[in-house]
């Protein structure tokens, strides 16, 4: 049997039209984007049921006060450079938001590429009010809560009464630091990953100097080597930090004990944070590691090992997490070696 090979244009019409984000060419005519042909979902979401070939694109679907911008884009795929932003353009079903991209072509041709974004923008904006809303009223009303409680501590009269002010008191500061947490986790992961080498050694003793002085009745150690650097950014201090605090503010034994030790391993650096505290759950263990798909809601120690977990798969790394059979917690991170 012969198979007579597809046509690269037919090949490209297939494509085209098979792309689920609303694709446009046209051509420039005195500067003005003339469309030549539309996808079948540029027809969907612009103008169902229209044809919109030899149509203005800008007039089509760009709101007027957008014009400028569109100009300006325009000007560029007319030069030959690509474009790439989150702009406004209008739909049967009004405005909506699109990630668009536009791609110069050759001989006064383009395309444009709409990525409908107005959804996930709303979802970021509601998180953002949620985050506001835990960032200040919630950890506002923890604080008094906490202040009155501790208050009422100091005058209670039975044993019994001083045990469930206890209870609320740590119950509220147990809140307040997940409210930190989850602050630090929004601006961490804000930022852009940048890579060069790190000193590691620089970082661990000044984190582990910081809590040793936070935690002062707890027994931190360091085990390692000068100039040993990583491939990581000013975030690994945070990643650090991370490991440490939650290592001993977990630690349920009457002498919290912490060591940071790290060494080369096959090119790779190995950063091990060791406690003798209760240990870390089965299951949250396995949700941290991705061996379990459950949400991170589910995480019962706070957001301090999702937020080392999510830095080091930004730094190219992998982390581990195993408990020993005389309990405790060892937690091995893997990042890339600078030197």
């Amino acid at each position: 049997m012969t198979i007579h090979p597809t046509s690269t244009t037919s090949q490209f019409e297939s494509l085209f039209n098979q792309l689920h984000d609303p694709v446009v060419e046209f051509v420039f005519e005195d500067g003005e984007p003339i469309i030549v042909q539309a996808n079948r979902a540029f027809h969907e979401v612009f103008c169902a049921g229209e044809s919109v070939s030899s149509l203005r694109l800008n007039e089509l679907i760009v709101p007027t006060d957008n014009r400028e911008q569109a100009q300006t884009f325009d000007q560029r795929t007319a030069d030959g450079k690509q474009n790439r932003a989150v702009i406004e353009r209008m739909t049967p079903r009004g405005p909506r938001t699109f990630l668009y991209r536009g791609v110069p072509a050759g001989e006064g041709r383009g395309f444009a590429i709409y990525s409908d974004i107005t959804d996930e923008r709303r979802r970021e904006q509601y998180l953002d009010v949620l985050q506001r809303v835990l960032r200040h009223n919630l950890r506002n009303d923890l604080n008094i809560i906490s202040a009155y409680a501790t208050e009422a501590y100091r005058t209670a009269e039975t044993e019994q009464t001083r045990e469930a002010l206890e209870s609320v008191i740590e119950t509220a500061d147990g809140l307040t630091q997940l409210c930190t947490e989850a602050n630090t986790i929004r601006k961490v992961l804000d930022e852009p990953t940048s890579l060069e080498p790190t000193d590691l050694h620089a970082v661990v003793a000044a984190v582990s100097t910081d809590c040793q002085q936070r935690f002062t009745e707890a027994d931190i150690s360091v085990d390692c080597p000068r100039g040993l650097t990583v491939m990581a950014d000013d975030r690994l201090e945070i990643l650090v930090e991370s490991l440490l605090d939650n290592a001993v503010r977990h630690n349920t034994s009457s002498k919290p004990k912490a060591t940071v030790a790290a060494s080369v391993d096959d090119g790779m650096v190995e950063l091990i944070v060791t406690d003798n505290g209760p240990g870390i759950p089965q299951t949250e263990r396995e949700i941290i590691t991705d061996e379990l798909n459950t949400s991170p809601l589910q995480h019962g120690s706070g957001l301090g090992l999702w937020l080392v977990k999510w830095l080091t798969e930004r730094y190219g790394g992998c982390i581990a997490i195993e408990t020993p059979e005389n309990d405790g917690s060892v937690i091995r991170i893997r990042l890339s070696h600078a030197g």
